[in-house]
């Protein structure tokens, strides 16, 4: 328990230099980013030109004629406060609607999982089992095709048969699991033929291992011997892949997000990057880099509670 403890509280110290880095990338996008946000915000409405003094009050009302540290130090002040700012376009708390879409974001990421989870395991421990048969020689050029294919291509391909040709699923639009479908199976491709073949490799890998050896020597079923000791051996660099693709898709599905009209993060700040809306543009990165950094020190928490080589490493 003790040792167990120690290992959370190390990698969670070892996430601070991480978040430090997500916070100075944020800032320094609003920094380097085209245009000026004084002017951005006086010529909301399409029509006005602010003149030299508007301008200059502005830029001081916002903090921007003070030095690059002190403007950091008090953007990390409130952001670590909660506070992100307001959008530029519609005066809201940034937070409060990266936090009112997070849902929408994270339903969809649960739905992508699903189908790594529910193909793309399964489908790797059935090829390793079957290698060189012809159906696993298809599934490996399907798994080679669904890797290679960009996912906006694979998006409209799909639109075109289930929506457009068959008027099986609709194309657009949140609420229902129907809707999920696609966008949810388009975020998913990529990695599910991914973890096929990951998976698939780390079982023939571990089925060379000795103790798999004596457990055929001994007369254990197949079947056995594949749940009981191939599968929990061969898992954890699966787990790894998984969640490293969770994290990033929380603050990643903006393509797919912008094609299927899902509104969720990633289209909220798609727009806000057209709008130039730089303090969501801010929060954003500041959200989904923590969410990313969250996921992978749970992943580590995960070989430690599974991995007994990482344990007795940690106890030792």
């Amino acid at each position: 328990m003790k040792s167990a403890i120690l290992f959370s509280l190390r990698k969670l110290f070892l996430l601070i230099p991480f978040l430090i880095g997500i916070t100075i990338l944020s800032f320094i996008l609003g920094i380097i980013a085209p245009g000026d946000p004084a002017i951005v915000v006086l010529t909301m409405d399409g029509i006005t030109e602010p003149t030299t003094a508007e301008l200059t009050a502005m830029r001081h009302a916002m903090g921007l004629d003070q030095p690059y540290w002190t403007q950091y130090g008090k953007w990390l002040l409130h952001a670590v406060s909660g506070d992100l700012g307001n959008s530029y376009v519609t005066g809201k708390p940034v937070l409060g609607e990266l936090m009112r879409r997070l849902p929408v974001t994270a339903s969809l990421a649960v739905c992508a999982m699903g189908w790594v989870v529910v193909f793309g395991i399964p489908l790797g421990i059935w090829s390793a089992k079957n290698t060189n048969r012809g159906p696993e020689l298809v599934l490996r050029i399907f798994s080679l095709l669904l890797i290679s294919v960009p996912g906006f291509w694979l998006a409209i391909i799909l639109m075109l048969v289930f929506t457009e040709e068959l008027r099986l699923l609709p194309s657009s639009g949140y609420g229902s699991e129907v809707q999920m479908i696609m966008p949810s199976f388009v975020l998913a491709s990529g990695t599910m033929a991914s973890v096929l073949r990951l998976q698939k490799t780390t079982v023939t890998e571990t089925m060379q291992k000795p103790f798999v050896l004596t457990g055929q020597a001994k007369g254990l079923p197949l079947n056995h011997i594949m749940w009981k000791h191939v599968f929990p051996n061969s898992v954890m660099p699966v787990i790894t892949m998984m969640g490293t693709f969770f994290g990033s898709v929380l603050g990643g599905s903006v393509i797919i997000e912008d094609l299927f009209s899902i509104p969720g993060l990633g289209s909220y700040v798609l727009s806000a990057i057209w709008s130039r809306d730089y303090p969501v543009i801010q929060g954003y990165v500041i959200v989904s880099g923590t969410i990313f950094v969250v996921f992978n020190y749970l992943v580590d928490l995960s070989y430690y509670a599974l991995n007994p080589s990482v344990r007795q490493e940690e106890e030792s």
